[in-house]
């Protein structure tokens, strides 16, 4: 356990629980006396709304969209933004899983839950024009292609690939991003442009429980509620003429 000390609440909730049931497991299959983990005491986690967390404003996706140099990178953030899969779902998909004819596109998620959502308009035309221009030979190929090809030597490539050209897109716009912040973005933006469509909303997220989907919402809605603060005032005109020479020995002198 030392090696996580430090650690965020989650990452200790999670490494505690792991060495706690590891702990019962062999007493109750007799290869231990006694529970040695039981006394250790599992971390408070921080309520989800409350984790500190990468926002994306719509300006920041377009942005980011803007600075993309290439059909791997363009790909990649768009997919992100318009579909709001998960890395890993994003990673896996193929380019067969994109039915330009019914307009729908299929992602495998976490446990093997497959879902098929409806793909928007603009997705479309940048899936079409990538067709044009001769991006994938085949519906196996990755609907995100590889940085490098040629380089890639396992069956199922890490989801990695990704990450990685987020962050890369992302340092080259200046914008603080990660692949969540897209799935995040893609929350609030469904939310603004159809408030009564929660339902919808839970299953393009390909969420098992409300409570998860309305974490996001929950942000959105805090962040909303503290901007009331942006007309607070007390009552001053502007800034204070700062001379430069300093009325005391304690005040700074200001460059010109």
């Amino acid at each position: 356990m030392n090696r996580w000390v430090g650690g965020q609440p989650s990452t200790l909730a999670l490494k505690t629980s792991i060495v706690k049931g590891f702990s019962r497991f062999l007493v109750e299959r007799g290869f231990a006396d006694s529970d040695a983990a039981q006394p250790l005491k599992r971390p408070r986690r921080q309520r989800p709304e409350d984790v500190d967390v990468v926002s994306l404003m719509p300006g920041d996706v377009v942005r980011l969209l803007e600075r993309c140099q290439d059909w791997q990178e363009y790909l990649c953030l768009s997919t992100l933004a318009y579909t709001g899969a998960r890395r890993g779902a994003a990673a896996r998909a193929r380019r067969g899983d994109a039915d330009l004819e019914r307009l729908t596109i299929r992602f495998l998620e976490k446990g093997g839950k497959v879902i098929i959502k409806p793909i928007p308009d603009e997705y479309v035309a940048i899936l079409r024009a990538a067709e044009g221009d001769g991006v994938w030979a085949g519906p196996e190929d990755y609907l995100i292609p590889n940085r490098r090809p040629a380089s890639v030597r396992r069956r199922e490539r890490s989801d990695k690939v990704v990450w990685n050209t987020v962050k890369r897109v992302a340092a080259r716009a200046g914008v603080r991003a990660h692949v969540h912040a897209f799935r995040a973005a893609f929350a609030v933006a469904f939310d603004d442009a159809h408030p009564d469509q929660f339902v919808a909303l839970k299953e393009l997220m390909g969420h098992s429980r409300p409570e998860s989907t309305l974490i996001y919402l929950r942000r959105k809605d805090k962040a909303r509620a503290m901007e009331a603060v942006r007309d607070l005032s007390w009552g001053s005109s502007g800034f204070p003429s700062l001379s430069e020479e300093a009325h005391t020995g304690f005040e700074p002198v200001l460059p010109p």
